[in-house]
């Protein structure tokens, strides 16, 4: 059965998901890119999913998303501290977003094309676009999950699994 309302308390399971990596991770670790495997550091796949949601927010506001809003080369990619603190402003940010309805219309503005440029825009909700941030998010957090295991460390058991898959594993226990 499919709930359809937004549940504050999923989204925050995924930015206590960002704090304890960051709060695990050395910064030399965090600005290292493991090349030839990865053209990013574990930094940069964080500032990018950060980027995600300030882009939800932001366009809360403006009632356009705006996701090819980038902020590149800031601190948030070399330094795990700042990028704990942008956390920890998303996890309030969230704890105040659940008053709001999750069919709240929004337009979404996107990049779709690697060969040229081509944004699309398109109809959406605020439910439909939480749940998009979080699943982006863990998306990128099965890649630091890599990256670390490269790095000869380990992550929370569930760190950079898909809730879908987490289901599957329960079940099959």
């Amino acid at each position: 059965m499919l709930n359809y309302a937004i549940s504050i308390e999923d989204q925050l399971e995924t930015v206590q998901q960002a704090k304890a990596f960051l709060q695990d991770i050395s910064v030399e670790n965090y600005q290292l890119v493991l090349n030839p495997h990865f053209i990013s550091s574990p930094g940069t796949h964080m500032r990018h999913i950060l980027d995600h949601y300030w882009a939800l927010k932001d366009g809360l506001n403006h009632g356009l998303i705006n996701y090819n809003s980038r902020n590149r080369n800031s601190s948030i990619e070399s330094c795990p501290q700042t990028a704990l603190l942008e956390w920890q402003k998303i996890e309030s940010w969230l704890s105040q977003v659940d008053h709001l309805d999750a069919d709240m219309p929004l337009k979404v503005a996107c990049e779709t094309s690697i060969n040229k440029t081509h944004n699309t825009q398109t109809q959406s909700t605020l439910g439909r676009e939480l749940v998009f941030v979080a699943s982006h998010a863990i998306h990128h957090f099965s890649l630091l999950a890599v990256i670390n295991s490269l790095l000869g460390n380990k992550d929370e058991a569930h760190f950079g699994i898909a809730p879908n898959t987490a289901s599957y594993i329960r079940q099959q226990a």
